[in-house]
């Protein structure tokens, strides 16, 4: 216990005069506190998205034994719905080792007391809630029934869909809302982060699946449902994914496709886990080159107290004392640095937010928790010893002679000492090149992309999409009694210059069908395209320019000629790139036929960075029910793009009124500019582009601050030296050379370390790049150059000091 308090009271007396060579030299303190708050900042901004993306645990019950069933067929394609029979098949062979839950559905219409609303439903299971471990916030979940029929049109609702509809009202239960056409009455509604299926961005309605559609051979509406499988505890999970893949075997032939198990987590962050290993990637260089930067400094704050640490040795003080001592300082440097870093880190936390929200799974779940406060702490000392580790040993190590010798050479330190400074600060540089050089590769990128041709307009155009319900019109054809109605209605809205209906627009993609095309003299064999259906006047709105030929008008009716459009791709890859107009495509289940009339220029239909792919249009009018693609096409979803007179965001809300006018039964999806469905397509290299240009500016700041720090030390050191030449002839032009020289000497290593370490790790970058190579010369030259700017500013003020000496004074303090 006594040995305890008097190590205790050592380290009180070491804080108490660790503080008091801070107030000694507040300019010290201050850099070393702001360039460890960056450090530590960036990296606990970076842990709570890694943690809230990659390490919390799911909002299920033991979310580790949680897996999804997917398949890989032998193209590579990856499917994750299976026939009700084999996943009934499933959950009697895996009775003894997992339990097996299941659910479909997707997009239907709500018509609830706020009007027709898109929602995403899902048809569970009976038994996936308790799977899950969910609990509802109020209400009950579904009754038990034969696979799940207890409550046949019972509803769970989402918390954001009973704020929505029903304003919050706690006496919600009981109530009815329509669904897709059935009355359903609400059971309960689920906790405000209950989140399944977790893929989906807004599960906001829960409906159990009904029984007799299930076992009904000519429906096809349960065909395929996807499963979820909690492997029981202590059981491997390769063993049930062996007895899943017997059971799986009698239901294709040998070779066809292959299942697997999949954490959910896995699958739910497979597309961004690239990312955020670079993000990761990129944050621990930034913290690394804080920790490099405050080593050097503070070797060479050890170097200026020689005397003091000599004196301290002589007096009886041994080198686990002294080292001690150090330590203590360096910790407290690390505390109070990673208390001014907790601002900046809530400062780009926001940042990151707002960049990744629709980037990120789980992105609503990103905040500050008790895990990320724990992290900060161990950070904090982690930093504080490691960059405290080298400098608390050359102080232990200091000779009491050399220490008390007052002469500028044993000031400025040992060889050894000046060269490991030296080498941490050609590390910092190097990083910095690597971080910069990324930097300029992703703005490169986004300057490709902002100039790419998009083969359309994107001035003025507002989009929306809307989705029709079925039950409402059975046989009778949604464009005689929809559509057209609909869109004549737009066109007399005041501030509507054009308007047009497509089954898809450029960018936005809420339904994409693919066709058969059958062979022609120019290709071998079937293929397959895009096709979409179009109202004559989508090439004014778009402002598409037609290659050959002309788009469709009045004339092409239900009884004039079959006709379509195509896009240049579709002419090269399938009608040999010559003249295509009056050629015959047959396409569909069908074998429908068209005549080719126009060839219109390729557009981005998928993004900013996608190629074209082969498509083709079909004239609205010219497509009835008796058409194998109509029911996918005009029975379901349709966009609608409308040219504006005025600005986009100021018709809006009257363009969302004409709709409801028009159709109040139609569901209304987001209304927005074509501008900013761009900018939304091109949101992950926008991303990548701001993260990487934070931290390299970061990375500048730090390395310039590290900089301006070791130049000041060493003129400072170097006083004497430097008034020593100056009195024996040497000018101010040979002092300012004396200087610089160093600071390129530093610049140059590290520049051709960094080079290096940029080519090594442009792979990372690879997949966010667009117009430019990894290896761009352009980025390679900048980097070096914006450092070398950098530096000469921070080089400023100590060449000034350096240069205005006065030799005598130095000579006098010598």
């Amino acid at each position: 216990m006594q040995r305890w308090m008097s190590w205790l009271t050592r380290i009180k007396s070491d804080v108490v005069y660790s503080a008091r060579q801070f107030r000694r030299a507040p300019g010290y303190a201050a850099f070393t506190i702001l360039v460890l708050a960056l450090g530590i900042g960036t990296v606990t901004a970076m842990f709570t998205v890694v943690y809230a993306v990659l390490l919390k645990p799911l909002p299920f019950n033991a979310s580790g034994r949680l897996f999804q069933l997917d398949s890989l067929s032998a193209n590579d394609d990856v499917g994750m719905s299976f026939p009700f029979e084999e996943i009934r098949a499933w959950q009697q062979a895996t009775k003894g080792t997992a339990q097996i839950a299941f659910s479909g559905g997707g997009l239907n219409i709500a018509d609830g007391p706020s009007g027709a609303e898109l929602i995403t439903e899902v048809e569970v299971s009976n038994n996936l809630f308790d799977l899950l471990g969910a609990r509802p916030m109020m209400g009950r979940l579904f009754i038990d029934g034969a696979h799940g029929a207890g409550d046949a049109n019972g509803v769970v609702l989402s918390y954001s869909l009973w704020q929505k509809e029903f304003g919050g009202d706690p006496q919600v239960i009981g109530k009815l809302i329509h669904i897709g056409g059935v009355a359903r009455t609400v059971t309960g509604v689920m906790q405000q982060q209950f989140l399944y299926p977790v893929w989906d961005d807004r599960p906001e309605a829960w409906v159990p699946v009904d029984p007799s559609e299930l076992t009904a051979s000519s429906s096809d509406t349960y065909s395929y449902l996807v499963p979820l499988v909690r492997v029981n505890k202590g059981i491997p999970a390769k063993d049930v994914e062996a007895q899943l893949k017997r059971v799986h075997a009698r239901y294709v032939k040998p070779g066809d496709e292959a299942i697997r198990l999949q954490g959910v987590r896995d699958l739910l962050v497979a597309d961004v886990r690239p990312a955020l290993r670079a993000l990761i990637a990129a944050v621990i260089l930034v913290w690394m080159i804080a920790c490099s930067n405050v080593a050097g400094l503070m070797l060479a704050r050890v170097a200026a107290r020689r005397t003091e640490i000599a004196v301290r040795a002589a007096l009886g003080a041994g080198w686990q004392r002294i080292a001690q001592q150090f330590l203590v300082e360096s910790l407290m440097l690390s505390g109070a640095g990673a208390a001014v870093g907790l601002g900046i880190a809530v400062l780009l936390l926001r940042v990151f937010q707002q960049v990744m929200r629709k980037n990120l799974p789980l992105a609503g779940t990103i905040h500050w928790n008790g895990a990320v406060w724990a992290g900060l702490v161990v950070l904090a000392v982690l930093t504080g010893l490691i960059f405290g580790a080298a400098p608390a040993m050359v102080a232990a190590r200091a000779g009491i002679q050399n220490g008390l010798k007052n002469s500028g050479r044993a000031q400025a330190g040992s060889r050894s000492q000046n060269r490991l400074r030296a080498l941490l600060l050609v590390g910092q540089v190097a990083l910095s090149i690597a971080l910069l050089t990324g930097a300029g590769l992703m703005l490169r990128t986004m300057y490709a992309l902002r100039h790419a041709p998009l083969g359309f307009r994107t001035d003025h155009l507002v989009l929306t999409s809307l989705t029709v319900p079925n039950d409402l019109y059975g046989k009778r054809n949604v464009g005689t009694v929809v559509w057209n109605p609909l869109l004549e209605k737009i066109r007399q809205t005041p501030g509507v210059r054009s308007a047009a209906l497509s089954t898809v627009l450029p960018i936005q993609h809420p339904v994409e069908l693919i066709t058969l095309i059958y062979a022609t003299q120019w290709m071998h064999g079937d293929a397959s395209a895009t096709v979409r259906a179009a109202t004559p006047e989508l090439m004014d709105a778009l402002g598409v320019r037609m290659r050959r030929g002309r788009f469709f008008t009045a004339e092409d009716t239900v009884s004039s000629l079959p006709v379509m459009v195509v896009n240049q791709t579709f002419v090269n890859r399938y009608l040999g790139g010559g003249d295509a107009v009056g050629k015959v495509v047959r396409y569909g289940r069908d074998a429908h036929s068209a005549t080719v009339v126009g060839v219109m220029e390729d557009v981005h239909q998928d993004g900013v960075a996608e190629k074209s792919k082969p498509e083709f249009y079909l004239c609205m009018s010219q497509i009835g029910p008796d058409n194998s693609v109509y029911r996918a096409l005009l029975g379901r979803v349709m966009q609608v793009a409308v040219r504006t007179e005025i600005a986009p965001a100021a018709l809006i809300p009257t363009l969302r009124q004409a709709i409801h006018d028009a159709n109040p039964h139609l569901a209304i999806g987001e209304c927005t500019s074509m501008a900013e469905a761009v900018e939304d397509s091109v949101s992950a290299q926008k991303m990548a582009a701001l993260v990487i240009g934070v931290f390299g500016g970061l990375v500048l700041l730090i390395t310039a601050v590290g900089l301006y720090g070791l130049l000041n030390f060493l003129v400072a050191q170097r006083t004497p030296e430097i008034g020593i030449r100056m009195a024996l002839g040497a000018n101010r032009v040979r002092v300012i050379e004396m200087v610089m020289g160093q600071l390129l000497i530093w610049l140059a290593a590290g520049t051709l370390l960094g080079v290096g370490l940029a080519l090594a790790s442009g792979r990372l970058l690879e997949a966010y790049l667009f117009g430019v190579r990894a290896t761009d010369p352009w980025s390679m030259a900048l980097a070096p150059l914006t450092l070398l700017f950098c530096g000469v500013l921070a080089a400023l003020v100590p060449v000034k000091r350096a240069v205005s000496i006065n030799p005598v004074d130095a000579l006098r303090a010598e």
